[in-house]
């Protein structure tokens, strides 16, 4: 996946307001880590994210990940506490009555969001109803060049006005 692609896919995590959940193997052994929507689990080279999760609640993902890594400490370590503690994750979601989805339902859903908005701006370019959202770009450069700012080139500024579409649609779904 690009870098593009993988930011408008992070917007549409965000927006949807999902936090990670994950298994993470390291040379200190098994570890759960949990992120709230927006944030990323963060790993030392030497680890391996072993499964990943979303939660559509920071709550509970940590809730999750608590209870799965007390019960780990008592574990053996060694592929099998890989094994384990993903099975463990997936089951403590099903007592609590916790959807999980996976990275790829999330990539599906967000291509989907994404390929709807890339149709649209589409639309509105070859209809000649994109000039509102040019201007927005044109008073965003003569605003940055009046303060002797930095002006990012139209496809940058293009990719943070679409992360931000994704991230607003996305909010609107959760909501349906």
């Amino acid at each position: 996946m690009n870098a593009s692609r993988a930011r408008l896919v992070a917007a549409f995590r965000e927006g949807f307001g999902l936090a990670a959940i994950a298994v993470i193997d390291g040379p200190d052994g098994i570890r759960i880590a949990a992120a709230a929507p927006g944030a990323e689990i963060t790993c030392v080279p030497a680890e391996t994210v072993r499964c990943r999760w979303w939660c559509p609640r920071a709550f509970e993902a940590a809730s999750i990940a608590t209870a799965v890594t007390a019960r780990l400490h008592n574990r053996e370590t060694g592929d099998g506490a890989a094994l384990w503690a993903c099975q463990a994750v997936v089951r403590g979601a099903k007592q609590r009555n916790v959807d999980l989805h996976s990275d790829e339902e999330i990539l599906e859903k967000a291509t989907a969001v994404i390929a709807r908005i890339d149709d649209e701006l589409e639309r509105l370019r070859q209809s000649g109803d994109l000039r509102p959202v040019n201007k927005s770009y044109q008073s965003y450069r003569r605003d940055a060049a009046a303060k002797s700012e930095r002006v990012v080139p139209y496809g940058q500024w293009m990719l943070g006005y679409k992360e931000e579409l994704v991230r607003k649609l996305a909010a609107t779904l959760r909501y349906l």
